[in-house]
């Protein structure tokens, strides 16, 4: 526990230290030259829509200034002024943030910078921020990891308090590197929760005594999933939202590391099929098992009564052919009463458009599908190619959301918060390297708004973090178990899941345990 333990301790440090700061008093000059520009600040907190459970926006100025000041000016009660510190960051005291965000919902606060330099005061164009009557879920899980492409280093999965900013860790392999001169193949990856009851987790801990970390029904249990005939594990999940059942991807994944191309590192599969783990039964069974294609990435529709997927029909085996791989969005019924499945439905036809189509998602009201679309491939957190595209489920409008897509970097993993009107995306888009969370708005006119990056008490957080943000998703509660807990199932003995369907299924091109394509 020493490492998280540190952790904490200089969260909290810093965080008295934001508010001792931040609550010295602070003199808005009253002489002052007009600029016509907006301050150039990080994180780019400016014209935004932001929710009204949001830890403070904190942000510093880039340019170099002898001294600041920020005003921020409520439709709804009082100024509020925010003196500069010495790295000319303006650390907005938490009693006073959430008073403005609570009196002004669904209104508007305008930023005032001022700014000294060579001895005279300039104050910057205004920025003015809308406050949503939309809020957003509490609690942001991801997995930190170095971008490195080494074994391992140190990975963990942590989950992310929005409304107060405070970072915890729910696990992570620290306890395998007492030795810091030795990168061990343990980590700690696909994490995610059933959406309507967040108490129900899973993560997989791989390596030795690895296996599947399942939260559920207040047990955690380490289980073995790959059974039967399967030709791989299970990789990547999605929980239905009621019932007791997590589909999964089970793939063989290869990495290739091209010296000549704009991406430095390409995941691709070697295959891939659909099936579904009965957590009750503790049972898996198929749901397509075909040797023509790639099924991967499933997602839920809101109702649970569709699998949502993507799904290539190349078998390319060779590097350099995974630039030819291109994937297309389907979906199939699933009867919950009989635990079978219909026939797969085309959804979105990317590779037609020399495109590919991955990570669907619905979103919970079920007006919306986003998902990520690139130039090939279905592994696109380092893709540069890879954009964001929005579905109208009404019409079927299909478009790039390019009010928010950055223009050379990876816009990609996503997911939606319970109302349906925020998402949070990964990007790259400040430096190619690091993938940063940021969150958006859908509005009544279908357009998202301006991306807002998760804000820190430190606001130079993200700038010195050396490890990637890696698939966030939301929550609605925090997760009830300690990194002790979990380390215990590890250290037990593993459950081994049985299996349901037919072994030694010979050419099950199409096949799903109900139906055959045609």
């Amino acid at each position: 526990m020493m490492f998280v333990m540190k952790y904490s301790l200089s969260i909290a440090v810093m965080a008295g230290a934001c508010c001792l700061l931040a609550a010295c008093s602070a003199d808005v000059p009253t002489s002052f030259a007009e600029k016509n520009a907006e301050a150039d600040i990080y994180p780019d907190y400016s014209n935004c829509v932001v929710p009204a459970n949001i830890a403070p926006l904190n942000f510093f100025l880039r340019d170099s200034v002898d001294e600041c000041v920020l005003t921020i000016t409520p439709e709804v009660g009082e100024l509020v002024k925010v003196p500069g510190n010495a790295d000319n960051a303006f650390l907005i005291p938490v009693s006073d943030w959430k008073k403005l965000l609570s009196e002004n919902v669904g209104k508007s606060l305008k930023f005032d910078v001022y700014a000294r330099q060579k001895g005279a005061w300039l104050h910057f164009k205004p920025f003015v921020n809308q406050i949503s009557p939309d809020s957003i879920d509490r609690y942001l899980t991801y997995r930190l990891i170095e971008p490195s492409y080494m074994g391992t280093g140190e990975v963990g999965v942590y989950q992310y308090d929005i409304e107060n900013g405070e970072q915890t860790v729910i696990f992570d392999n620290h306890r395998c590197h007492k030795n810091p001169n030795i990168r061990g193949q343990k980590c700690v990856n696909c994490h995610t929760a059933q959406r309507n009851h967040p108490e129900n987790k899973m993560f997989y801990y791989r390596g030795a005594n690895g296996g599947l970390i399942l939260t559920y029904n207040g047990k955690v249990s380490k289980i073995n999933t790959r059974t039967g005939d399967m030709f791989a594990g299970t990789v990547y999940p999605a929980w239905h939202p009621t019932l007791p059942f997590i589909a999964f991807s089970s793939n063989t994944i290869k990495q290739s590391f091209p010296v000549f191309a704009l991406n430095k590192v390409e995941p691709y599969d070697l295959r891939s099929d659909l099936v579904l783990y009965n957590i009750e039964k503790n049972e898996i069974t198929g749901v397509l098992r075909t040797a023509g294609s790639h099924e991967t990435n499933p997602n839920w529709s809101p109702d649970g009564k569709y699998l949502y997927y993507n799904s290539s029909d190349s078998t390319l085996k060779v590097g350099p052919s995974i630039m030819k791989m291109r994937y297309n969005l389907f979906r199939i019924a699933f009867n919950a009463d009989s635990i079978s499945w219909g026939k797969p439905e085309l959804v979105y036809d990317a590779a037609s458009k020399l495109k590919s189509a991955t990570y669907p998602r619905v979103s919970p009201d079920g007006r919306y599908l986003l998902f990520t679309e690139a130039v090939y491939g279905t592994s696109t957190q380092t893709n540069k190619t890879a954009d964001l595209c929005l579905v109208d489920l009404r019409t079927m409008e299909v478009r790039p959301l390019d009010e928010i897509n950055s223009k050379t970097e990876s816009d990609s993993y996503h997911d939606w918060s319970k109302g349906g009107k925020w998402f949070v995306f990964s990007s790259r888009r400040f430096d190619g390297n690091y993938s940063r969370p940021y969150f958006s708005h859908i509005g009544a006119d279908g357009k998202a708004s301006k991306p807002v990056q998760m804000p820190h008490a430190n606001p130079r957080h993200d700038l010195n973090l050396l490890k990637c943000y890696n698939v966030p998703e939301f929550s609605t509660a925090p997760v009830k178990f300690s990194p002790s807990d979990f380390q215990s199932a590890i250290s037990s003995e593993e459950v081994k899941a049985t299996y349901g369907s037919p072994l030694n299924t010979q050419n099950p091109d199409g096949v799903t345990s109900a139906t055959k394509m045609e």
